[in-house]
């Protein structure tokens, strides 16, 4: 009797079981949309992770004996390596020339520059204590080229980050704020190529009207004149 009762027990709740699951069915989520899913949740991944090593190795830069080893391995390995596509239309780089501070002698360093104002604007990772920024500021002058144009340089000053990451678009400004780059260089377009431009032309003018109004007021000879 009481293995029938056990059977009648288990019957009623295998029933009931049943019942429960299939008043509750399960939602079937399309294959396109899990795909999809998926493959979003990989690329935050992927960003955020990338994201986080680049602000520990710009903390890491901070370091000074880390950024003295740095510094070194641009100047050798890396600089050479960028010179070749700094200045060109297609690329981040622009290049800088300088004037050491000591030697007299004329570098070039691969920076990334962006218009700002009058002139440009350079993050500077390392701070100001590098030589090529701290030539510049020596010497007040300087020659960047950037999208396949030579402009020549003046008055270079230490800015803020709240000035300069205005002329940066907002991927950029996360990574620098970020990785807590504090100094930025703005260099200004010489006032005097300008000057000089606008006076050339102003000249130009000057002369070809000069010339056209001589032309029509030069008296006739009557002995040259033929009846």
């Amino acid at each position: 009797m009481k293995e029938g009762l056990r059977c009648l027990v288990g019957s009623a709740l295998q029933k009931e079981g049943g019942t429960m699951q299939t008043s509750f069915p399960q939602k079937h989520i399309p294959l396109i949309v899990r795909i999809l899913m998926g493959l979003l949740i990989a690329t935050i991944s992927l960003g955020g992770g990338l994201f986080l090593i680049v602000v520990v190795w710009v903390r890491t830069m901070h370091q000074q004996g880390f950024r003295d080893r740095l510094v070194q391995f641009n100047k050798q390995t890396l600089n050479p390596t960028t010179l070749k596509i700094a200045g060109r239309r297609s690329s981040i780089y622009a290049a800088i020339k300088h004037v050491g501070r000591r030697s007299g002698r004329e570098y070039t360093t691969p920076v990334i520059a962006k218009p700002l104002g009058d002139g440009f604007v350079i993050p500077l990772p390392y701070e100001a204590g590098v030589d090529w920024c701290r030539n510049v500021l020596t010497r007040g002058t300087c020659m960047l080229i950037w999208n396949e144009h030579d402009y020549p340089m003046e008055r270079p000053e230490i800015i803020q980050p709240s000035v300069a990451l205005k002329a940066f678009p907002f991927f950029s400004r996360l990574l620098y704020t970020a990785g807590g780059i504090k100094q930025y260089l703005w260099l200004h377009q010489q006032k005097e190529v300008s000057e000089k431009v606008s006076v050339d032309a102003t000249t130009k003018v000057e002369e070809v009207a000069n010339y056209h109004f001589s032309k029509e007021t030069i008296p006739l000879d009557p002995s040259t004149v033929m009846c």
